[in-house]
């Protein structure tokens, strides 16, 4: 099977010049076997430089149904759903809008996930990109004391961003979370930087998204679709 992301980025002088992908999805719920997509939305990055005008923002019309939770979350009734395109032109879309790009997002496993099953099944093709975690990072952050111990206990992208004097305006879209995650993702460069470090192997080390990662904080995550 081609795997769309085969390409591995690492002729990078570093991080500052590196081109990256913020990307946020919404889900029906969180169960991998019977939930599915709603909606994505991505924004590119090239070190700290966010570039508003480079964005993706899609609403699909999911293969399973959302729940009353779902409606309160996203503010999203079923019906408006109904008359968004399928997955498939979708994917096909964002995969040429993000092609060799750097992922960033907060708990980017989630995202990744619910990626690779729907690309997997609708366009056939393996999606393996690299990507680092917000979340990941942050806490490495708090490890070596540039973020106060004080946040060791906070996980939800809000918290993180209020903790970083970043206030997030609306929750739960897709675009606006990936923008968020965007500012995020800015303020920790800048925080990695003040130690010299310029290196992007080094931050896809501390900031890959992989499950023994998350397991390793040990935090019971209340996390919302």
């Amino acid at each position: 099977m081609f795997n769309f992301f085969k390409k591995k980025i690492r002729d990078r002088k570093g991080i500052q010049n590196t081109d990256f992908i913020v990307i946020d999805t919404e889900l029906t719920g969180l169960d991998e076997n019977k939930d599915s997509i709603i909606s994505i939305g991505a924004i590119k990055m090239k070190g700290k430089k966010i570039f508003l005008g480079e964005i993706f923002y899609r609403h699909l019309n999911p293969s399973s149904i959302l729940n009353k939770d779902g409606v309160l979350i996203h503010e999203l009734m079923p019906s408006e759903l109904e008359s968004c395109p399928d997955l498939k032109p979708i994917l096909r879309e964002f995969l040429s809008f993000c092609k060799n790009l750097i992922f960033v997002g907060h708990f980017l496993k989630i995202d990744f996930s619910f990626l690779k099953k729907a690309i997997r099944k609708y366009i056939g093709l393996d999606f393996n990109p690299q990507g680092v975690d917000t979340y990941l990072i942050y806490k490495w952050l708090i490890e070596k004391s540039v973020i106060s111990k004080k946040y060791s206990e906070i996980y939800t992208l809000s918290e993180i961003a209020e903790s970083l004097g970043i206030k997030p305006e609306k929750l739960h879209d897709s675009l606006s979370d990936a923008f968020v995650t965007a500012q995020i993702f800015q303020k920790e460069i800048a925080l990695i930087e003040s130690l010299n470090i310029w290196d992007l192997d080094f931050l896809l080390k501390i900031g890959q998204p992989h499950v023994s990662r998350y397991m390793y904080y040990k935090q019971q995550l209340n996390y919302q679709f």
